[in-house]
């Protein structure tokens, strides 16, 4: 099955509570990057009022973790080992793009990295994101 139709059924039949909390909605797999779309909310805004960075972290987590759980036929589930977060600018609230590509899926080492955009399609912030495959229990 390709990643697309993949991620498609995970939107669908695995939605989890942060998926849903940040409104992360899977859009298409486009030239090797799958695409999602994640809407902030005012509720998630820090002192100066943009996205706080937490929140940013998060939804490129959750959209790394999902293309990793794809890419290993939902058979396996990253654990995470690392997050490493580049944060470029501020981000406004509102919906926001995210792009995930695989670096390596290997048998006892993952790597991804998720690009954040603003409703400008500037890039906001980069994550690399490393983990260990673990078995679906």
């Amino acid at each position: 099955m390709e990643i697309d139709k993949k991620l498609k059924k995970f939107s669908k039949e695995f939605f989890s509570k942060s998926l849903n909390f940040l409104e992360l909605k899977y859009i298409e797999n486009k030239e090797g990057e799958s695409i999602f779309t994640c809407n902030f909310k005012d509720t998630y805004s820090n002192p100066m009022g943009s996205v706080q960075g937490g929140m940013i972290t998060a939804a490129l987590d959750d959209a790394t973790s999902a293309v990793m759980i794809s890419g290993y036929d939902e058979k396996k589930v990253p654990l995470t080992t690392d997050l490493h977060v580049l944060f470029h600018r501020p981000l406004e609230k509102g919906t926001a793009v995210i792009k995930v590509k695989i670096i390596k899926l290997g048998r006892k080492s993952s790597t991804s990295e998720g690009r954040i955009f603003n409703k400008d399609n500037k890039l906001v912030a980069t994550l690399l994101h490393s983990a260990q495959p673990i078995d679906l229990i």
